[in-house]
């Protein structure tokens, strides 16, 4: 069951940077894409993070 909640992770996780990747490409203004990025940036490193807390299972 654990590989089917990473790969939904991994799924959401590149619906939400397919979702961003056009407002980061178009906008024009630095601070609103550094937020969007930001953003990107802690939604990766929660997926990436959730599953080497594996000692609570």
């Amino acid at each position: 069951m654990k590989s089917l909640e990473r790969y939904t992770g991994l799924v959401g996780f590149l619906l939400l940077v397919a979702f961003l990747v056009p407002y980061v490409w178009k906008l024009p203004q630095l601070d609103i894409t550094l937020i969007l990025l930001g953003g990107l940036c802690l939604a990766g490193y929660d997926y990436f993070s959730s599953g080497k807390d594996d000692k609570t299972e």
